[in-house]
């Protein structure tokens, strides 16, 4: 069994008195572009060229200081006094015995048990938060009007960055002629900090009328259903969706008319938008389609004053508009023109706006990564750029993947193996429960527990085996990450000289976790790779409206800052070339393409 459990990358030394998986991360994201220290971490799950993975190391057991009985791992804090009760069952994420071994030489099977040690209380991160339930402040102005004025002595263009995430939207409004012009919306100022700016990705709706504040229906997941619909041209998910972000659209408008309205009072204001998609999303041709039908809807849903309700019959009507509006821009006069909104990929957004902002020498370091952990996903990417004196520059994928592998997918699944573990009896109903209830929700602001063994207060789990966090980040985040760096060295044929040093942009909200922190660290201690990296975070842009917030929280921004740089013509944001678009090895270039994409041998 031992044998079978190293050849799937899995196999474990019990260590008495010591857990056999510790946490994953140990390690904060460096703040500097130093390059990491080198950590005897587990490295990446690296990948050959065949693209068969190597077998998994295991996991570092745990420092003496966090030493605990034998195989025990918590669970939330114990009380003292209480008659512990160990309850068995087999962890089902453990590998069985493969077929045709010896009985008589098998090891036994990892068993994972769940000990009940004190009375359970649910996780303070899952408390009910009071604040998600009072609504929104009321505005002055509710931002269905696009102008302030009919008689302007000026004129000015004002571009919506909106970056519709799974968990929260955010949204910067950029004055395309204004040196500091660019103004974080603020969606609720009776939060703290970054979380004022971040609105739930949410909508409810009371018979046929949206709103975002309250209503009998809640509808979440509303750019996950999106994306995962099969239909050619989705209509509930698309309906939701425009409904949600011409709600987003007006509370933005609404702010600054109100907060900034002495400063536009005279002006003529040309509205354009860009809307964020995931980047495996652009090789698309259909979803990116669908994304910028959407991001036009839900622009001129906001805009008409004759929706002053915005309802499932108004956002019904502009999504056939969409449809006949694609295939002929000109055939009718809207608030916003077809060419005045663009879909783009996010992290697109994210790396322009860097080049736009960072001080950096393209033309010695021209290859970075970047790895943004959000809620649902994480986009990992490899790239090349290229800034000319004149002209607009190029952004080269050579490799990106977008995998359902961000925090709240992680979340799901921590829940799904406590569930597993936890037994039927009536006295765990409040734990089965409390389970249940923070099993799906996508839409909150605030963070997870840093680890699945800070779940359930008043239990431990003893496993002699790999728990979820190790299948996880093994298994799926460094997989991911190396999968990226792979396809960049083989699929494009990226040479090791051009892999040192390479600065990795590290974003998003999840990247704050320990758990996804400590890749810079991973990369660096995979032996053999030939790849370094320096993990460094985005710089605060210099005409960005200080707002209050932590310059280390612009990362959570950096997605709708780039998203409201608009460049010409149908295209916002200068040449993007997919990686699908960059020749493998093998393929030879024609004269067209060359001009098209930066290859290596321009490095």
């Amino acid at each position: 069994m031992r044998d079978a459990l190293k050849a799937l990358g899995l196999g474990l030394q019990k260590t008495k008195g010591v857990r056999a998986n510790s946490r994953v991360w140990s390690a904060k994201p460096a703040e500097t572009s130093s390059i990491p220290p080198q950590r005897r971490d587990a490295p990446l799950p690296t990948t050959a060229a065949s693209d068969q993975r190597i077998p998994f190391i295991p996991v570092r057991a745990a420092s003496p200081a966090r030493q605990q009985s034998k195989g025990t791992q918590r669970v939330g804090a114990p009380t003292r006094g209480v008659e512990r009760q160990t309850i068995v069952s087999p962890a089902k994420i453990v590998p069985t015995r493969p077929s045709g071994s010896d009985l008589s030489t098998a090891q036994p099977k990892p068993t994972t048990r769940i000990v009940r040690v004190g009375e359970f209380h649910p996780h303070a991160l899952f408390v009910d938060d009071r604040a998600d339930s009072r609504g929104l402040p009321l505005l002055m102005n509710e931002g269905i009007g696009r102008q302030l004025t009919a008689e302007p002595d000026n004129e000015t263009d004002l571009v919506l960055g909106v970056d519709f995430g799974t968990s929260s939207t955010k949204v910067l409004i950029r004055d395309a002629f204004a040196a500091a012009g660019v103004f974080p919306v603020q969606f609720d100022s009776r939060r703290i900090g970054i979380e004022s700016y971040l609105l739930p990705s949410r909508v409810f709706r009371t018979g046929e009328a949206y709103s975002l504040h309250d209503g009998t229906h809640q509808i979440t997941d509303l750019k996950l259903r999106l994306l995962a619909c099969k239909a050619k041209s989705p209509v509930t998910e698309f309906n939701d969706c425009c409904a949600f972000l011409a709600l987003v659209i007006r509370r933005a408008r609404g702010w600054l008319f109100t907060k900034y309205g002495d400063l536009y009072a005279r002006h003529a204001l040309n509205w354009r938008m860009n809307l964020g998609l995931p980047a495996r999303s652009y090789r698309d041709e259909a979803m990116v389609r669908i994304f910028r039908r959407l991001a036009w809807a839900a622009a001129n849903l906001a805009a008409d004053a004759q929706a002053e309700t915005i309802t499932k019959e108004a956002a019904d009507r502009y999504r056939i508009r969409s449809l006949s509006i694609e295939t002929d821009p000109n055939q009718e006069t809207c608030e916003f023109a077809w060419s005045a909104v663009d879909a783009v990929p996010e992290v697109s957004a994210q790396l322009q706006g860097f080049m736009s902002s960072a001080r950096w020498d393209w033309q010695s370091r021209s290859v970075m990564m970047l790895v943004d952990v959000g809620a649902g996903t994480v986009d990992s990417a490899l790239f090349h750029v290229r800034v000319p004196e004149a002209g607009d520059g190029v952004l080269t994928f050579y490799a990106s993947r977008v995998e359902p592998n961000g925090v709240m997918n992680l979340h799901r699944d921590r829940v799904g193996w406590l569930q597993q573990l936890l037994p039927r009896e009536t006295e765990h109903d409040a734990a089965r429960d409390y389970l249940a209830a923070i099993a799906k929700p996508t839409d909150r602001l605030r963070p997870i527990p840093g680890s699945v063994l800070d779940y359930l207060p008043g239990y431990e789990v003893e496993s002699d085996g790999p728990d979820v966090d190790a299948h996880f980040s093994m298994g799926r985040y460094r997989a991911q990450v190396a999968g990226c760096i792979r396809d960049a060295k083989v699929g494009k044929g990226v040479p090791p000289s051009q892999l040192q040093r390479i600065p990795l942009l590290l974003c998003g909200g999840g990247s704050r976790m320990r758990f996804y922190g400590g890749i810079g660290d991973a990369i660096n201690s995979t032996p053999g790779w030939l790849v370094s990296v320096e993990t460094m975070r985005l710089p605060v842009p210099p005409d960005l409206v200080d707002l209050g917030w932590h310059p280390d929280d612009f990362d959570r921004l950096s997605v709708a800052y780039g998203l409201s740089l608009a460049g010409h013509g149908e295209t916002s944001l200068g040449t993007i070339v997919r990686d699908t678009e960059v020749p493998d090895i093998p393929s030879q270039l024609s004269a067209a393409r060359d001009r098209n994409y930066v290859s290596k041998d321009q490095m």
